[in-house]
Formats: structure tokens, C-alpha cells, sequence
């Protein structure tokens, strides 16, 4: 198990066997030295009572500050930290806890074993009951790690699809919008902000320790004024500093959108040796390339040339790095946006640097995608607040951000009572993928994937949460961050980097809750707040962009360079995907696409193939 992780630690390895009347327990830990590269931070580590074992992934970024409150100043080690709020604290040292982080904790006096997991996943922690173990005694055995690769190279997990799961990836793209499943049946995920407790007595114990609370009035919430921008630009710059702590080089990716800008810039402000990458699509014959506007960032930077690194992948590359992508990933993904990440990665990793900023989570803490304005519109309406509806619209018109119909009917369906909205969804929504009568019903039958209740991260009954805060929450614990982590955290860990993303300091976000929508989205503009945070320190049209994009990667083009691959594994699918597909639909989408270039039917191309090769090769791969 630990080999099939030695890219996430490629520092060092240590192993602890815990042994009582009722449980016996293995933990292995392979090491990214951060914090501490020396020997006295090495894991497993145990306190000095012998009580407590640990093992941890991540980054606890204030643990000067909490080895300060332990009377421990001086020491070095997030490690140590943690394993001592806990000693002092038990489990509610995590909500003291300011970052990203999963963690096996064994508790030799109380004979339990917990599994932890941050605030926001970030740092991923996947476990299995569905073990047949010669060595476990008792009725509980786990099987547990921060990859599934390694849970099945135990030898005590198999490698079985999900063909329901793969069926909602084949309609949608989208995976990890069920906090606890995956792609595998029999292996689940530790939710975001919350803890397992196993013990021999019973089956394991799942327990919340986070919450986000709705405002305590809506009514009172803070408008965008001076000092609401002051505290939003202290905490974030407040949130970058702690995440420039560490003892490895540092750098930071770069798109030219709103959110790594500002990032950057204040990285560069606070460590002149901070490097830059970027990648680059100039010669893309899709739009999308975003290297001018990073070049803009840089440009006002006191950055010398060489703290700049370029990645420029290729069809070639793509082609090449497909499979060793989608094996790190362990799972099908939405786009080839990935696959550009990874090589980035490979070039970030070139460079020396170890620990990574980067702009994910600005959009949801925040509000940067484009159908929150919908939901802005939506709300408005049904409050009746008709001129400030007008004024919305007609600012948003004014920058061509949107279009009037679109906007229309977004605040017609935002305003709809609940019940009418989830009919009206359901009627909407189609399959994005031609699906055969039994992937369409095992769809059809999968757990809403919208308007399902208040996510769990959201304490409280849901009449106490405002409809748009009640959306957003959507995209932080369901619909866009979950699947947006894991990409940044398997390819990061794939080359031995830690990735660390500034705007998931749970204080943003919990400040975020208690101002009015308006303060993040309005005159126009979503991310409102972050713009006014940004003044003077971006170049203005950096700033006040408005068309908003994901991390680009030209698609298209690369499909069209692969035609070869595709018909490969298109033409004569495995069968769990033909069980699933339309074969003759789907073939003849491919044929329509290599003759036409239509960036819509590649989508439709690329699930198909990514799918096709990960049954094919990766799931076997991984069995192995």
C-alpha cells in the first residue's frame, strides 16, 4: 500500500503497529518534507505519553501559533502541532485547525482509531469495509488511505466499477458531487469536515466537527463599504502568509483570471523569491488562451524574467500523458483541462518549487461563476425589490456579460418555490451523452444531483439559510469545488507538490456568509467584493474582466490530432461501456465530429474515450 503512494511522499516512509484486547491496527505514512525536513518530524509520531499515534497529510498553516498556545513555541513540525491540540483538545482541535488536511489518529488508551478529514477536502481520505482481511480480528475490519490505488493494492479491496456512478459521469461529466461516493462500489470517502471513529464495539462512527451557520438576520447583513473591503483584503493577504510557510521552495500558478492574480500578487509582495507558471495555448485554433492577461500580471510585477516558467503542451504531450493521468487520478474527468494542469505540474516540478498557490476556491467563496447572478436575480425578484432587479439587469447587459433571455429566464427559474424548481430541472436537464435504455435508467436513478436539501456542510434548518446562500453552498460542498480539489491534489501529488489554495481559509468564506448578496455580485459583476479587494494592486483590465473561464486547454484541437486513439477504443468499446452507450449514436457523433470540428460533439467524444480507457487500462492498472 505504501509503495502504490510514493509519489505523494517521496521523503521518507515509516510504519507503527498498534496492538490491544480489541483492536489491532497498521498505519504506514510515506513523507513530503514541508515542515521540518529534519528527523524529529517524521510519522508515524507519537506523543511523549505514548497515548496518541499519528499519521497526517497536508499543511496545519497556524501551527506556530497553536504550538505558542501549547507552550511549545519554538518547535517546527505542523505534525507536532497536531498531534498535541489534539492530546490537549481532543477532536475539537480541529476547528482551531487553519488548513488542509487528512489524518489517522490511534488512540492506544481508549482502544479507536480516527480518521479526519479538513474543513473543505482538500486533502482526500478514502476507506473500505468491504474487506475479507485473514488478519483483522473482530466483526469491524477497514481498510483505509489517501488514494484508492493503495486501498486496492492491499489486496483486500477489488477493483469493481460502479456502473450507476459511471452512468452519471457519462450524462454530466461530473463526478464527486456525493460527499461519501465513488467511481468504485465498496469504497466510500471521508466527507469534508468530518472525523471516523472505529472501535471494535460497533461500525464506524461518522461525526460533523465543522458547520457553516446561516446569518443570524439576513436582514443586517454587511453592505460593500471601506471597511468590509479592508477586512476581506487583510484576511486574504493574512491567508497567503500563512500559506508561504514552509521549509521548500515556493511558487504559484498563474492564469490571468481574477482569482490567481491577486494571489500572485500578493504572494510576490510577501516573498520576493516566489517563481510564476503559466501555461500557454497561443497557438491554439480554439479561443480560450489565457497567457496575455497573465502577462499583463506580470508586466506590473518587480519580477526578474527567470522567476517566470512557461508550460506549453501539446497534442502530442496530451496523447502521451493521457494514461499516467487518468492513473493518478483514479477516475474519469470532465475535460482535458486536466491533462494541461498535469503538464504544468511536470513543469512546476522541473523548477524545484515543492509548495504551490494556486486560485481555486475563489470563484465559490466568492461568487464568480455566472449562474450565481441568476441566483442574485432570482432572489431579488422574489423579494419583490423590482427597481433593484432593473438596475442588475440592465448593468449586466452593459458590460455583454450575458444575454437578456438568459438572463430572463435564470431569474424566473431562481425564483421559482422549491418544489417547482426541482420539476423544472428535471424536465431541463438532458443526458450530454447518447445513453442506452439501461445507462439512461441507472441515471435517471442515481441521488439528485441538485436541489437535494441543504448540503450537510450547512448547519440548521433550511428555512434559517437564504435561497442564494443555500446555492452557493451547493457549488462549495457538491457541484463544482469537490471535483475541482481532487484534480489540483492528484496532480500536484503525482510530481511530490503541495498545492495550497489561500481563498479556502474557512474565515473568508464564514465572512462571505454574513454580507449581503449584493456585496458579491452586483453592478454587473460577480465577484464584487474580491474586485474592490483588488483595486490597485491588478491592472485595471485584469480586474473588471468579465468573461469568465476555466483553466483553458484546447480540446478540440487535441481530439482532432488523436482521431487514431479515439476510433481506437470507440469503435469496439469495453462492455461496461457499451451496457451504458448508445453504441450506434455514439459512433456516429464521432464520425460527425472528425468531419465537422464541432466543439460540442467533442465533449461528447471526449467522455466517451476517457471512459473507455480508464475500464480498459486504468482500472486494471490500479488492480494490479
Amino acid at each position: 500500500m505504501a509503495a502504490a503512494l510514493r509519489h505523494r511522499g517521496p521523503d521518507g516512509e515509516g510504519f507503527f503497529t498498534g496492538t490491544g484486547p480489541r483492536l489491532r491496527v497498521f498505519l504506514g505514512h510515506l513523507r513530503l518534507a514541508i515542515f521540518d525536513p529534519s528527523a524529529a518530524a517524521r510519522q508515524p509520531m507519537t506523543d511523549a505519553s505514548g497515548r496518541y499515534t499519528i499519521i497526517f497529510n497536508g499543511a496545519i498553516y497556524n501551527y506556530v501559533e497553536l504550538l505558542g498556545e501549547l507552550g511549545l513555541a519554538g518547535g517546527r513540525s505542523d505534525t507536532t502541532a497536531l498531534l498535541a491540540a489534539w492530546a490537549a483538545w481532543g477532536p475539537g482541535c480541529l476547528l482551531r485547525c487553519n488548513g488542509m488536511f487528512a489524518f489517522a489518529l490511534w488512540d492506544a488508551r481508549e482502544q479507536a482509531l480516527y480518521l479526519g478529514r479538513d474543513r473543505f477536502g482538500e486533502k482526500p481520505l478514502y476507506y473500505s469495509t468491504a474487506v475479507t482481511s485473514p488478519f483483522a480480528a473482530g466483526p469491524t475490519r477497514l481498510v483505509f488511505a489517501s488514494e484508492i490505488k493503495a486501498l486496492l493494492a492491499s489486496g483486500l479491496v477489488a477493483a469493481q466499477p460502479d456502473p450507476q456512478a459511471l452512468a452519471e459521469f457519462l450524462a454530466t461529466r461530473d463526478i464527486d458531487h456525493h460527499p461519501e461516493r465513488t467511481l468504485f462500489r465498496g469504497i466510500a470517502q471521508v466527507p469534508p469536515g468530518c472525523y471516523l471513529r472505529l472501535d471494535s464495539r460497533a461500525v464506524p462512527q461518522l461525526v460533523r466537527y465543522y458547520h457553516l451557520a446561516p446569518p443570524p438576520d439576513p436582514r443586517a447583513r454587511r453592505p460593500l463599504d471601506a471597511d468590509l473591503v479592508e477586512e476581506a483584503r487583510a484576511l486574504l493577504a493574512d491567508s497567503v502568509r500563512l500559506r508561504l510557510r514552509g521549509d521548500a521552495a515556493l511558487g504559484g500558478s498563474l492564469s490571468g483570471g481574477l482569482d490567481s492574480s491577486l494571489v500572485t500578487v500578493l504572494a510576490v509582495g510577501a516573498a520576493p523569491s516566489y517563481r510564476i507558471f503559466v501555461s500557454e495555448f497561443r497557438d491554439a485554433r480554439e479561443a480560450g488562451d489565457e497567457s496575455a492577461w497573465a502577462e499583463q500580471v506580470i508586466a506590473s510585477l518587480p519580477v526578474p524574467a527567470a522567476a517566470v516558467v512557461r508550460s506549453r503542451p501539446r497534442a502530442s504531450d496530451f496523447a502521451a500523458d493521457l494514461e499516467s493521468v487518468l492513473y493518478h487520478q483514479e477516475a474519469p474527468f470532465g475535460d482535458t483541462s486536466v491533462c494541461a494542469h498535469f503538464a504544468l505540474m511536470r513543469a512546476v516540478a522541473g523548477s524545484g518549487v515543492r509548495v504551490l498557490l494556486s486560485g481555486q476556491g475563489g470563484d465559490e467563496v466568492f461568487g464568480g461563476y455566472g449562474s450565481y447572478y441568476y441566483a442574485l436575480l432570482g432572489w431579488l425578484l422574489r423579494q419583490g425589490r423590482v427597481a433593484e432587479l432593473g438596475h442588475e439587469v440592465r448593468a449586466r447587459l452593459a458590460l455583454a456579460a450575458d444575454r437578456p433571455l438568459r438572463l430572463v429566464l435564470g431569474a424566473a427559474y431562481h425564483a421559482l418555490p422549491a418544489g417547482l424548481r426541482q420539476r423544472a430541472y428535471a424536465r431541463r436537464v438532458q443526458a450530454e451523452f447518447p445513453l442506452s435504455p439501461t445507462g439512461e435508467r441507472l441515471w435517471r436513478s442515481a441521488p439528485p444531483r441538485f436541489l437535494a436539501g441543504l448540503p450537510a456542510l450547512c448547519q440548521g434548518p433550511a428555512a434559517r439559510w437564504p435561497r442564494f446562500d443555500a446555492y452557493l453552498m451547493d457549488s462549495v460542498a457538491r457541484y463544482a469545488l469537490p471535483h475541482i480539489l481532487r484534480h489540483d491534489d492528484r496532480n500536484s501529488m503525482a510530481f511530490g507538490i503541495e498545492s495550497r489554495a489561500p481563498y479556502l481559509d474557512h474565515r473568508l468564506l464564514e465572512l462571505m456568509l454574513g454580507t449581503d448578496p449584493r456585496a458579491r455580485i452586483g453592478d454587473g459583476y460577480t465577484k464584487r467584493l474580491l474586485r474592490a479587494v483588488a483595486r490597485d494592486l491588478l491592472p485595471e483590465p485584469v480586474r473588471l474582466r468579465v468573461d469568465k473561464r476555466g483553466f483553458f486547454s484546447p480540446q478540440r484541437d487535441w481530439l482532432l490530432g488523436s482521431r487514431e486513439l479515439v476510433l481506437d477504443h470507440l469503435s469496439a468499446p469495453p462492455p461496461e461501456l457499451r451496457e451504458l452507450c448508445n453504441l450506434p449514436a455514439l459512433q456516429r457523433t464521432v464520425a460527425d465530429f472528425y468531419a465537422s470540428g464541432e466543439p460540442r460533439l467533442g465533449g461528447t467524444v471526449w467522455a466517451g474515450l476517457v471512459a473507455s480507457i480508464w475500464l480498459t487500462r486504468t482500472v486494471p492498472r490500479l488492480g494490479r
